[in-house]
């Protein structure tokens, strides 16, 4: 059995793991079923360069000078700035596994080794992933607060407006600015979609989800180059209190189940927009809120060289014999047009 050299273990393990496939194991860690927030990460992030902060403008009003015209009529013209700039920081995670050159793992196999790496390895990704799929779904309390801008930072609810829902998700709590720094008081289309509900039927729910979608899908009468990725396409995220009741009534209204009691497990649309099951919603959040992303405009972004990446073992201060290896992240959820989705909670 060839024994690991002391002066070769920060080299074996800095080259070693990405290399090695071999070992497999359980995993039972892990609270949840499923962690949107990596999907996101894999389907959907957008590499940005670095710098600060992400900006980008945004349009809020036209000049008014159209008119009906005659022979002769007198041209009526204007000069007007019709753009602000919106800007988020970024926010910026870590995780870490640590090692001691003493310990007797490094007198094992080479087998034995990479499997206890890997181990430590999965752990602290593991660590980010959760605390990832935690703040995607949280909204910071402050403008002192580091972390990200997560959906419900974007999509402000709002149970008690207008039946059927209105343009009144406002400012978040604690951001007088408001969302990227473009206030929806002062620009009150810089809103999203909101409404309340109480029961996940035909006429109550169903009815304000499709007015919901209708009127956040907006298109453009004159073309331009648009911050944004493609034509609408929606998801609608919520709790397992409100997806099963609507499986239940879409099967209520199919007279060809055959042996199939569950047919539309996972499978419930609503105007072709698929409802996905979040587990952390579920646990966390007693209003069970529909979450309409629309990923034309909502996108997580991702700072370029810094997507979980793991740096080199670095020696623990005050403790010579002992090895860190960090893994860094650096992202921010961004909505670039906030009117264009939607969130219904319960009333």
């Amino acid at each position: 059995m060839a024994t690991l050299m002391f002066d070769g273990i920060d080299d074996f393990v800095a080259t070693t793991l990405d290399a090695y496939k071999r070992d497999v194991w359980t995993d039972i860690s892990l609270e949840y079923q499923n962690y949107v927030s990596a999907r996101l990460l894999r389907e959907k992030k957008v590499e940005e360069v670095g710098g600060p902060q992400i900006t980008w403008l945004v349009k809020t009003k036209n000049t008014g000078t159209a008119k009906i015209t005659g022979l002769y009529a007198e041209d009526n013209t204007n000069v007007e700035d019709v753009m602000v700039q919106a800007s988020v920081p970024w926010s910026m995670m870590t995780g870490n596994f640590s090692y001691d050159l003493r310990e007797d793992i490094w007198q094992s196999t080479r087998e034995t080794i990479v499997r206890l790496l890997k181990i430590r390895l999965h752990a602290a990704l593991c660590d980010v992933a959760v605390l990832r799929e935690q703040k995607l779904w949280s909204a910071p309390t402050a403008t002192t607060d580091k972390s990200p801008m997560g959906i419900p930072f974007w999509l402000q609810k709002d149970a008690t407006t207008t039946p059927g829902g209105a343009f009144n998700g406002a400012n978040p709590s604690g951001f007088t600015s408001g969302c990227g720094g473009v206030s929806s008081t002062t620009y009150p289309n810089w809103r999203n979609w909101a409404f309340g509900w109480s029961a996940a039927t035909q006429d109550d729910l169903v009815v304000k989800l499709k007015k919901a979608i209708v009127m956040t899908d907006f298109v453009s009468p004159v073309p331009h180059p648009e911050f944004g990725y493609g034509k609408s396409d929606y998801e609608i995220f919520t709790t397992y209190r409100v997806t099963e009741p609507l499986e239940r009534l879409a099967e209520s209204r199919n007279d060809n189940l055959r042996q199939d009691l569950a047919k539309y497990m996972n499978q419930v649309t609503v105007g072709g927009v698929p409802m996905r099951f979040v587990p952390y919603l579920q646990e966390n959040d007693t209003s069970d809120p529909l979450y309409g992303v629309n990923w034309k405009t909502f996108r997580p972004f991702v700072k370029r060289g810094w997507n979980m990446k793991r740096g080199e073992p670095q020696p623990a201060p005050k403790q010579h014999n002992v090895r860190n290896v960090h893994i860094d992240h650096a992202e921010q959820y961004i909505c670039t047009n906030r009117r264009e989705n939607f969130v219904g909670s319960k009333a």
